[in-house]
């Protein structure tokens, strides 16, 4: 004998109020879970291990170019308001090039060739932690 869940082939209206509950819990959680925009970032430069540079990306007002010669390969950083990146590298890869704009806590930059590393952080009273798995 097949049981009643067996032989029903079409959605129920209780299989839409459950998926329609789903959906709306998940945008609930991606509201109250978003970073908040004034969030007070800190990007760090660091080249074989040694700080080269610090920047507040919510202070700073107006684009900005910071040229590191020191490295193997030189590089070029492009700053902006709220947002950083590698705009140009003489290593062989361009693998720190082509990661492109970062903007949130705990993103990094890597050029291996250069042992150059840019990390992002966030004051603890502003950013989140969550744990998966």
């Amino acid at each position: 004998m097949k049981s009643p869940a067996a032989e029903r082939r079409r959605p129920t209206p209780w299989d839409a109020v459950v998926a329609l509950a789903v959906i709306a819990f998940a945008v609930v959680l991606i509201v109250l879970l978003r970073p908040t925009q004034g969030s007070a970032i800190t990007a760090v430069v660091t080249l074989d291990g040694e700080p080269v540079a610090q920047y507040r990306l919510d202070q700073v007002t107006q684009p900005e170019t910071l040229t590191v010669d020191e490295a193997p390969y030189p590089l070029t950083i492009s700053i902006e308001p709220g947002r950083i990146c590698i705009d140009h590298s003489d290593c062989p890869s361009q693998d720190c090039v082509n990661t492109g704009w970062i903007s949130r806590s705990g993103q990094q930059i890597i050029c291996l060739p250069n042992r150059l590393v840019i990390s992002l952080s966030g004051s603890e009273d502003e950013e989140f932690d969550a744990v998966t798995g």
